[in-house]
């Protein structure tokens, strides 16, 4: 091969991987936001603390540790969980323990709202998991009393 085929050749390669990569970091982004039960709610820093700040500027706190994040369905969207006529939603917090373990610190509160009531967040759930993948509908309901 010629170097001026070579060049081109590396070049576009370089090309194409700098575009996955790309691509890639987009997707991980998670989402701070989540429309739930007809309103937007953000995760906040509150003190070192995870808190949801509902959209009348009213904050809910967690117990969990920032940073968090939403749990996702499996396009990678902050997921909604429907159950009984109930909209739920989780936030997480994973930290990973130090070497040479693989577990990590894991916790998540399950949020409801059920028409007219106000917002119930469940107790803290804890795992040695690292929290990664698509949670199941039991993970979303089990900690309440239905």
């Amino acid at each position: 091969m010629t170097k001026r085929t070579l060049l081109i050749l590396l070049s576009s390669g370089l090309l194409l991987s700098a575009n996955a990569w790309a691509e890639q970091k987009q997707l991980a982004a998670p989402s701070n936001q989540i429309i739930f039960a007809g309103q937007t709610l953000t995760l906040e820093n509150h003190d070192q603390q995870c808190a949801l700040r509902k959209q009348d500027q009213s904050l809910l706190k967690l117990d969990m540790p920032w940073p968090c994040f939403l749990s996702v369905d499996r396009k990678g969207q902050p997921r909604v969980e429907i159950f009984n006529n109930a909209q739920i939603i989780i936030v997480e917090h994973s930290t990973p323990e130090p070497a040479p373990s693989h577990d990590c610190d894991a916790r998540y509160q399950a949020i409801r709202q059920i028409k007219d009531q106000p917002m119930e967040v469940s107790k803290v759930a804890h795992s040695a998991g690292c929290m990664t993948g698509v949670m199941d509908q039991k993970s979303f309901v089990a900690h309440f009393s239905w």
